[in-house]
C-alpha cells in the first residue's frame, strides 16, 4: 500500500470514528446539516472574493466615472472649483495650476480644458463646436467603460459642426444640419481641449472654448438657457471606492448598459454575486462568508489598481509607452490603471511617454538633477505641438514653483538650442547655472514626467522615434 493510501485510508477511519463519537452526542443529521452550512459559507466566501475582485478591476472606470459625474453636476463641497449641470459645460478659467485642476489627475498646462458630463436617457444632445479657423482642440468623448473617441480637428475638423450624441437603440430623425455620433452607454464624459499659443494667446483661445454648447436635440437649435450657481443641486460627496457602494454602484449601471456580447460569461459570474442580476444588490442581505469575501475584494481590488499605476511596462528610453489608451478590449486591470492615473486620448490624438525612472533605473527624485537632450532632427514628431510636465508621483498634481512655469515645451518662449542643433532641457528644483530658458523645475520628492505629443506623426505611432534618456547630471 503506497503512502498516499495509508493516508487516505487513516483519513477515512478518523472521520468514521468522528461520526460514531458525534452521533453519541449529536443527530447525525444536524451534523451533516452543519458541516454543509459552514462548506456553503466557505464556497460563498471564496466566489465573492475572487468573482468580486475581477468586478471590482472590470468595474473601476464605471463606478469612479459615476462618482465624478455625481460630484461634479452637484454642489458637495464649499470649495468647489468643478461645478456644471448634467449636459452643460464647465469651462476652467486660464491654464491649471497647481491650486485650479479640480478633479483632473496629471493634467496638461498646454491647454484649455472644458468639460462636461452628458446623459442621453431622455434622448441625443447635440454638441456644436464653433469655427477655431485650424486651431488644434479636440474632445474626447468617453463612455462609461472608460474608451474614447473624438471630435476636433484631427477627426471632423474645426469648422462650425453640430454632432448629436446619439445613446444605444435611439432611433428617429436628427434635424437638418445634425450629424449622429452615436455612443456606447448613454451617460458619459466630455473632455475638451484648445490649444494655447501662450500668455497673449489666453483670452482668443476662452473666447473660442465660449461657443462650445450642448443642447437637447429636441430643442435644437435653440441654445440652452444660462444657468447660476446659486441654483446648483447641493449633495453629500460619493467617494464610494472603499465601501460596498461601490459594488451597489456598478450593480446599478450594469443592469442599465447595454450587454457585451463577448462580455457576457463574465457578467453572468458577477451575477452570482448579486452584481448586474434581475434583482438590486443589497448589502444587507449577504450571508455573512459572502460579505467576507466582498470586503476582501475591495481591499484587494484596491491594491491592485493602485499597483498597476506604478508597474513597470514596456520602456523605450526608460519611457513607458501605451499604445491602447482609451481603447482597451479585455485589458480590465490596465484599463482601471489608466483611469486611476487620469484616463487619456487615443494615442493618435495624443501620445504620453512617461518615466518615473532616470537613465540608471533609480526614481526620479527632485534631490537629484536631470538633463534630457533632443538630438538635432529629433524633436517631438507632431502634427500639433508637444510638452514635457513633471508631477508629485503620488498625488499626480503640479506643484508650485518660483517662476510659474508647469511645462515646457515648443511653445516655450526663449527656449535656447546647443550649437548642433540640438535641444537640452534640465530638470531640477533649484533653478539651473544655465539660467530658467531651458528649466523645467521638478518637485522636491519623487515626481513623474510625462511628454505630450498632441497629433503625433506616424513615425512616433510606429516606436521609429523614441524619447532621450533621462540622465542625471553630477552634483
Amino acid at each position: 500500500m503506497g503512502v498516499w493510501q495509508r493516508r487516505t485510508l487513516v483519513t477515512l477511519l478518523g472521520l468514521v470514528v468522528l461520526l460514531g463519537i458525534a452521533s453519541r452526542f449529536i443527530d447525525p443529521g444536524v451534523f451533516v446539516s452543519r458541516q454543509q452550512a459552514k462548506n456553503d459559507e466557505l464556497l460563498a466566501e471564496a466566489m465573492a472574493f475572487h468573482v468580486g475582485t475581477l468586478a471590482y478591476l472590470y468595474g473601476y472606470p464605471i463606478v469612479d466615472m459615476l462618482a465624478q459625474m455625481h460630484n461634479e453636476t452637484h454642489w458637495v463641497d464649499p470649495d468647489q472649483s468643478v461645478y456644471a449641470p448634467i449636459n452643460r459645460f464647465y469651462r476652467f478659467p486660464g491654464l491649471v495650476t497647481p491650486t485650479n485642476s479640480g478633479n483632473l489627475r496629471a493634467p496638461n498646462s498646454d491647454t484649455l480644458y472644458f468639460t462636461a458630463w452628458y446623459d442621453l436617457n431622455e434622448g441625443p444632445v447635440v454638441l456644436s463646436t464653433p469655427d477655431t479657423q485650424g486651431r488644434y482642440f479636440t474632445i474626447a468623448v468617453t463612455n462609461l467603460y472608460a474608451e474614447a473617441s473624438h471630435i476636433g480637428r484631427r477627426t471632423t475638423g474645426t469648422q462650425v459642426q453640430h454632432h448629436a450624441l446619439i445613446p444605444p437603440g435611439w432611433e428617429g430623425d436628427l434635424p437638418e444640419g445634425v450629424q449622429a455620433f452615436p455612443v456606447e452607454s448613454s451617460r458619459g464624459w466630455l473632455l475638451g481641449r484648445m490649444y494655447v499659443a501662450g500668455p497673449d494667446d489666453l483670452s482668443t483661445a476662452e473666447s473660442l472654448v465660449a461657443g462650445f454648447a450642448l443642447t437637447a436635440a429636441a430643442r435644437w437649435p435653440a441654445r440652452p438657457a444660462p444657468w447660476s450657481r446659486p441654483n446648483s443641486v447641493e449633495a453629500q460627496p460619493l467617494a464610494p471606492h472603499d465601501s460596498f457602494l461601490f459594488f451597489q454602484m456598478l450593480d446599478q449601471a450594469l443592469r442599465a448598459l447595454p450587454a457585451r456580447p463577448a462580455e457576457q460569461a463574465l457578467l453572468d459570474q458577477f451575477r452570482q454575486i448579486g452584481i448586474g442580476a434581475d434583482t438590486p444588490f443589497d448589502a444587507e442581505n449577504l450571508s455573512p462568508g459572502a460579505r467576507e469575501g466582498l470586503e476582501r475584494a475591495l481591499v484587494q481590488g484596491q491594491t491592485l489598481v493602485e499597483a498597476s499605476t506604478r508597474r513597470t511596462i514596456t520602456a523605450y528610453n526608460g519611457w513607458m509607452m501605451s499604445f491602447d489608451i482609451g481603447r482597451y478590449g479585455f485589458q480590465y486591470l490596465h484599463r482601471a490603471s489608466v483611469a486611476k492615473a487620469g484616463y487619456g486620448n487615443l494615442p493618435e490624438e495624443s501620445l504620453y511617454p512617461a518615466a518615473v525612472f532616470d537613465a540608471n533605473g533609480e526614481l526620479l527624485s527632485g534631490a537629484k538633477r536631470y538633463r534630457v537632450t533632443f538630438p538635432a532632427e529629433g524633436l517631438p514628431p507632431t502634427q500639433g505641438f508637444w510638452s514635457l510636465a513633471a508631477y508629485d508621483l503620488w498625488q499626480r498634481q503640479l506643484v508650485e514653483n518660483p517662476i510659474e512655469r508647469y511645462a515646457i515645451g515648443d511653445r516655450t518662449d526663449g527656449l535656447r538650442f546647443n550649437a548642433d542643433g540640438s535641444l537640452t532641457l534640465y530638470l531640477q528644483h533649484a533653478e539651473p547655472e544655465q539660467g530658467v530658458s531651458n528649466w523645467l523645475p521638478i518637485p522636491e520628492g519623487y515626481f513623474l514626467l510625462v511628454m505630450r505629443l498632441y497629433e503625433p506623426e506616424q513615425v512616433a505611432l510606429e516606436n521609429a522615434w523614441l524619447p532621450p534618456k533621462i540622465e542625471v547630471v553630477d552634483p
